[in-house]
């Protein structure tokens, strides 16, 4: 076997397990992700959910959002441990992190895309502040979910940037 046949099937190995590397990564991303969405949708999955669970749950997502009632969406009677905006922009994550699982290719996500969909958001809270229209559940879920798609895509692109590329 020669010297270039060597490198040819070391370097293709060292392919395969940096793909393997970033998928793994990816997948933890969109694991933590779950777990976080399951605990703000968590009062829709119990009737009975004022238990031992709840005081810690407050809490752990008091520290993300300021959990006004009148801002989150009710289920059972509960609001969501997080408002309709933070509720999207976690969604949104989600969403993003599913989709990435599926397509495995690296990308560079550019910061003129992160601006864009940050615009909608950034406009909703002037507005609002402003008192142009009153709070919107589904607009505010809505341009948190465009945020957080574009942040997630950005940050992930940063990490595999720095991790992968040669």
């Amino acid at each position: 076997m020669s010297y270039l046949y060597l490198t040819k099937k070391i370097e293709i190995h060292l392919l395969k397990d940096q793909g393997v590397r970033k998928k793994l990564l990816r997948f933890v991303l969109f694991f933590f992700t779950t777990i976080w969405v399951v605990g703000i949708f968590s009062p829709c999955f119990d009737f009975n959910f004022t238990g031992v669970l709840y005081p810690f749950q407050k809490q752990l997502y008091s520290t993300v959002c300021h959990q006004n009632p009148l801002k989150s969406f009710i289920c059972n009677d509960i609001p969501f441990f997080v408002c309709a905006r933070c509720t999207g922009i976690y969604v949104g994550a989600l969403i993003s992190g599913m989709v990435l699982l599926v397509f495995s290719k690296q990308f560079i996500f550019s910061t003129k895309y992160l601006i864009i969909f940050s615009l909608p958001m950034l406009i909703d809270v002037i507005l609002l502040n402003f008192g142009t229209y009153s709070y919107n559940h589904i607009l505010s879920a809505f341009t948190g979910l465009l945020f957080s798609s574009s942040v997630f895509l950005y940050i992930l692109s940063a990490i595999e940037n720095l991790l992968f590329s040669k």
